[in-house]
């Protein structure tokens, strides 16, 4: 007999509309044309990365977002470690 598959939980979108000048939209448009995107699809990245850097720790979200250039303790625990031996 064949297994059933877990149904998949229903996502509900909600649109949002707001206005750009003419010489924003080319900007928009020529940025999408160089990299094949959307219009559509580039907001909504752009929307993720700002979301994903500002908003986590607001949402119960503990855990910290590390720019790349920022030393956490696991990384001098790791050179301590490396200068022992």
């Amino acid at each position: 007999m064949a297994t059933r598959s877990a149904k998949k939980k229903k996502i509900k979108y909600r649109p949002i509309s707001f206005k750009v000048t003419e010489k924003q939209k080319s900007i928009i448009d020529d940025y999408c044309h160089m990299h094949d995107l959307g219009t559509v699809q580039l907001l909504k990245l752009a929307l993720k990365e700002y979301l994903e850097r500002n908003v986590s720790s607001q949402y119960g979200n503990e855990e910290m977002i590390i720019s790349e250039n920022q030393l956490t303790i696991f990384d001098i625990i790791r050179e301590l470690e490396s200068e022992e031996v």
